[in-house]
């Protein structure tokens, strides 16, 4: 599947006419333990470059890739991870994220997010959104800190050390 496939998916399965931005309003509920089961939006990283990883329960990649994204955040500035829970339930996505002691916002991904990712999304799968909301670009499957940082670089999304 192409970029401009996931982009279009995205764009019309949500129902926006052009703008990535209004990916921000889809209402989810928090899955981190701060404020689990909060209904909430993605409106308040809106204007910071923001990393989105897809995961699930019981998946060895998804743990590699947070790994992965606890660095980045190290090295990038200003880079806003989030983590997108998908095929499981609360329950067990909860479970995963504390196995990794999880610090990123983490969200139960909307039926609308889910659906235009098709009927079982791959995990992992990360979407990169700029400052403004617009999706960069995607990758599916493990991407290390260092392909993730050069990826970020060259979509001049943020500068990583």
């Amino acid at each position: 599947m192409s970029f401009k496939w996931v982009a279009m998916l995205l764009v019309t399965c949500l129902g926006f006419e052009s703008q990535a931005t209004d990916f921000y309003t889809q209402p989810m509920q928090r899955l981190d333990d701060a404020v689990y089961g909060e209904q909430q939006t993605l409106t308040p990283f809106s204007g910071t470059p923001v990393v989105m990883s897809f995961f699930m329960p019981n998946c060895r990649w998804c743990e590699k890739q947070h790994t992965a994204l606890s660095n980045l955040v190290e090295h990038c500035a200003g880079v806003q991870p989030i983590m997108m829970g998908v095929n499981g339930n609360r329950q067990d996505l909860r479970r995963a994220l504390r196995r990794k002691h999880n610090t990123f916002p983490a969200f139960l991904s909307s039926p609308a997010i889910t659906q235009s990712l098709g009927k079982k999304p791959p995990v992992p799968m990360t979407l990169i959104f700029n400052a403004h909301g617009e999706l960069i670009f995607y990758t599916q499957g493990y991407r290390s800190q260092d392909t993730l940082s050069a990826l970020l670089k060259e979509h001049q999304v943020t500068e990583c050390l």
